[in-house]
C-alpha cells in the first residue's frame, strides 16, 4: 500500500533559489519518490505557472495559499501582544486551515511533516486527524536566532527579539513533547536544542548540494582580485554580513588592489545593501537567473556571516563549484570542513584582509583550496545520503 504523507511548508518550495526552498524542494522530491505526497504551502509572492507545473509533477494534491501583504505583519504584532510568538501570527492562515481540514476529512495520513515551527500548528487538530505521526523540520533552532539578534541590536528592538526568542523556545519544547520527531540541519543545532530541551526526539538531517549542477567548470577563467557573496539580500544576517564586510574589510582591500571587485549576488537587496553600489568596486546584482557564473568569475567566495544558524547552502554551493572560500567562524560550526585545507577561516577584519590578500596573490592556493572543497562536498553532502533518515517517515 502506498504511504500517504502530508507536507506543509511555510514558503513555496520551488524554485530552489534560497536556503529554505533548496531544502524543502529536495525533501519534497525525496518523499515523492517513496510515497504519495500532498503539499500545502503558503505563498509570500506570486507563483508562476512553471512553478505550479513543477510542483504538480511530484505531488498528489497541491494547495498554494496566497499569504502576503501587511496583514500578516499585523497578525504577527497582535500575536506578540497577546502573549504568543510573533512567528505564530505571521504564519496564521484561515485559508490553509480550511484546505487541510478538507483534505484530512477525506483521507488518513500515515505521517505529516511541517517545514518549520511557524507552520507546525497545521499538523494538529482541527487541521489534521490526531492519529498521524507528526514530524517538524525545524531546520534551525529559530529561538536562538532571535536571541542572537537581541544581542546584536539596541533597545527597543533588543527587547522585541529577546521576547520572541524566549517564547519560541517554549514553542520548540512543546513540539518536542507532542511530535514523534524534530529535525535540525546539523549536529551543532541538535546539541544546542538538547542543551535547553533534553530529548531523544530530535535528530540532525543535513543539507546537501547538487554537486553535478554545481560542478567545477574546467577552463573557466576567474577575474583577478574579485570575490562574491551569494544570498537573499533582504535577510538580515546576509545584509548585515555584506555591510560589515564593505565597511570593515573592503576599504583596505581596495587600497591594496585598486581593481578589486566585490559581487553581492542575490534577490531582494534591502535599501542599505543597494546603497553599497556607490562604494568603489562593489556591484549589487539583485536577482540573477543562475548564481554559478557569478561564483565562477570570482577569485573566491566570501561568507562573512556574524549570525548563522545551521549549514549554509551558499557555502556548500561555492565549494561544490571549486571556488576557494573564506568563511567566518559561525557557519563553520555546522561543518566538519578543515580550515586551511578545504577553506579559509577569518574572524576579525585584519584576518579577512590577510586571507583575501593571500588568495588573491597565490594561484596555487586558489587551485588547491578549490579542488579540496569540491572533493569534500561530493564525498559528504549528497542529498540522498543527507535525507536518508526521512525513510523512517
Amino acid at each position: 500500500m502506498t504511504r500517504q504523507i502530508l507536507y506543509v511548508t511555510h514558503r513555496v518550495p520551488f524554485p530552489p533559489d534560497r536556503g529554505d526552498r533548496i531544502r524543502t524542494w529536495n525533501v519534497l522530491k525525496f518523499l515523492a519518490s517513496r510515497a504519495s505526497v500532498d503539499l500545502a504551502c503558503l505563498a509570500d509572492e506570486p507563483t508562476s505557472d512553471d512553478t505550479l507545473q513543477e510542483l504538480r509533477k511530484v505531488t498528489n494534491q497541491l494547495a498554494v495559499v496566497p499569504h502576503s501583504g501587511r496583514g500578516r505583519y499585523v497578525r504577527g504584532a497582535f500575536s506578540m501582544l497577546s502573549g504568543r510568538t510573533m512567528t505564530e501570527g505571521l504564519f496564521e492562515s484561515p485559508a490553509l486551515t480550511s484546505v487541510l481540514r478538507t483534505w484530512s476529512g477525506k483521507k488518513t495520513y500515515d505521517a505529516v511533516l511541517a517545514s518549520s515551527s511557524g507552520v507546525a500548528r497545521y499538523l494538529f487538530p482541527p487541521c489534521v486527524n490526531d492519529d498521524a505521526k507528526r514530524w517538524v523540520d525545524l531546520i534551525d533552532v529559530d529561538s536562538q536566532k532571535w536571541l542572537d539578534y537581541a544581542r546584536a541590536a539596541s533597545f527597543p528592538m533588543s527587547l522585541v527579539y529577546r521576547t520572541e526568542g524566549r517564547r519560541l523556545r517554549t514553542v520548540e519544547c512543546r513540539l518536542a513533547a507532542t511530535c514523534e520527531r524534530l529535525l535540525v540541519v546539523s549536529e551543532a543545532e541538535r546539541d544546542l536544542f538538547r542543551a535547553f530541551c533534553p530529548t531523544d526526539r530530535i535528530a540532525a538531517v543535513s543539507n546537501g548540494v547538487d554537486y553535478a549542477y554545481f560542478a567545477p567548470q574546467p577552463g573557466t577563467a576567474s577575474e583577478a582580485h574579485s570575490c562574491a557573496f551569494v544570498g537573499v539580500m533582504n535577510y538580515k544576517p546576509n545584509a548585515d554580513a555584506v555591510i560589515w564586510f564593505a565597511q570593515n574589510v573592503w576599504p583596505q582591500i581596495r587600497q591594496r588592489y585598486p581593481d578589486a571587485r566585490f559581487y553581492v549576488v542575490g534577490k531582494s537587496p534591502s535599501q542599505d545593501v543597494r546603497a553599497l553600489q556607490a562604494v568603489g568596486g562593489i556591484e549589487v546584482t539583485g536577482a540573477v537567473a543562475d548564481v554559478r557564473p557569478w561564483l565562477m568569475r570570482a577569485t573566491c567566495a566570501v561568507v562573512p556571516l556574524q549570525i548563522a544558524r545551521g549549514i549554509q547552502n551558499k557555502l556548500l554551493e561555492a565549494m561544490a563549484c571549486g571556488r576557494p572560500v573564506i568563511c567566518s567562524p559561525e557557519p563553520l560550526k555546522a561543518l566538519a570542513a578543515e580550515p586551511g585545507v578545504h577553506l579559509l577561516r577569518a574572524d576579525t577584519a585584519a584576518e579577512w584582509i590577510t586571507a583575501l590578500s593571500a588568495v588573491f596573490e597565490n594561484r596555487q592556493m586558489q587551485h588547491d583550496l578549490g579542488a579540496a572543497a569540491a572533493q569534500w562536498v561530493q564525498q559528504h553532502y549528497s542529498w540522498n545520503s543527507a535525507l536518508a533518515m526521512l525513510n523512517e517517515i
